[in-house]
């Protein structure tokens, strides 16, 4: 299964386990005394449960948002066992700054929620990831930077708003400690360098209901910021197609040609030979992406010089190479063309050492 198609596992166990906290603590609210994290009786076990616990609906609608929306393109971007050492080291640090922040006073409150482990993940991310857009609904997206700032007004609200238990302020020097978390872990595992293309394609794929134009103001934004991702070029290529738009698709595929490989090379050169677009290639250049292709294809893109301008210097070399692609009396008949139109070229000489012409 590819990375793109790959469900981000971690994210929605994450979201599912917030949210089945939250509905045992409406049954049992001593459950964010019980577990979430006391500086007055500090203990691993409730540093880890504490981020599973929110105090009020505001404060677990907050970082679910974040969560659910960036989570998502985050994982699928750098891999779940990446995403999940950002997340939990986060929320441990945040937990261990609160700590030492309020170890001193007298009756510090229960620290709960997952604020310190997303603000880790968003220090990671959102320096490379600011103006990325993040699917939310069918054709709705909204930035990185979007989000990130409408999860810190909540948590700021949910902060300073009475609703159940409220959250103190002193909870946020555990958003503080993950965004350092975060931050740092950044730079030590070149966060930026990583994944950029990966959720590039996430996004996009959620994105592919849309029309032509629209698909096609999406990829060129992508290759703005990755010029040789090849795949999306492709499927630029594909949405001029739909567009109807033949010169620019030649004019892509002319240039896809020669950087892709493999099936997507295939499918390139398939397709100009659809569009007989390969007269935007330059015959020497042809030549080179025959000696690239399998014989069957090469046979046919060294047709398109052979069969066109008789005065071309390259053509005699094409079709001495065409000759050596071809079996039998098909090549005979190409090297006896050869001798025929050009009988003093080298490349006549050249078929009859080889035994094309008798």
């Amino acid at each position: 299964m590819s990375d793109r198609s790959r469900p981000p596992y971690v994210t929605l166990l994450l979201i599912a386990a917030n949210i089945l906290a939250a509905f045992i603590v409406l049954v049992r609210p001593e459950w964010v005394d019980e577990y979430g994290f006391r500086s007055s009786a500090p203990s691993v076990i409730t540093a880890f449960t504490s981020l599973f616990v929110h105090a009020n609906a505001l404060h677990l609608m907050g970082n679910m948002v974040f969560l659910a929306a960036v989570g998502v393109a985050v994982e699928i971007a750098t891999g779940s066992g990446r995403f999940s050492l950002v997340y939990f080291a986060s929320g441990i640090v945040g937990v261990g700054l609160y700590w030492m922040a309020t170890r001193r006073m007298e009756d510090p409150p229960a620290l709960v929620g997952a604020s310190g482990a997303i603000a880790g993940c968003a220090g990671y991310y959102l320096l490379r990831y600011t103006k990325l857009r993040v699917p939310l609904a069918p054709k709705r997206s909204a930035s990185v930077a979007f989000i990130t700032v409408l999860w810190l007004l909540l948590q700021l609200a949910g902060a300073i708003i009475n609703i159940g238990q409220p959250v103190q302020a002193s909870g946020f020097f555990a958003h503080l400690g993950g965004a350092i978390c975060g931050v740092i872990l950044g730079l030590l595992l070149k966060a930026p360098d990583l994944g950029g293309m990966r959720l590039g394609h996430a996004v996009l794929d959620a994105l592919n209901d849309q029309g032509p134009e629209a698909q096609i103001a999406h990829l060129r934004a992508h290759l703005s910021q990755h010029p040789g991702d090849i795949s999306v070029q492709l499927r630029l290529a594909h949405e001029y197609e739909e567009l109807g738009d033949k010169a620019e698709e030649i004019a892509l595929l002319s240039k896809l040609v020669f950087g892709a490989q493999g099936a997507e090379q295939v499918q390139s050169v398939d397709r100009l030979l659809d569009l007989n677009g390969l007269s935007s290639v330059t015959p020497v250049r042809r030549r080179q992406l025959a000696d690239q292709l399998e014989t069957s294809q090469a046979i046919k893109v060294l047709m398109t010089i052979v069969d066109g301008d008789k005065h071309d210097p390259q053509r005699p070399e094409a079709m001495l190479d065409l000759a050596g692609r071809l079996q039998g009396s098909e090549a005979e008949d190409i090297a006896r063309r050869l001798a025929e139109e050009y009988p003093l070229h080298a490349t006549t000489e050249v078929a009859r050492q080889k035994g094309w012409l008798v």
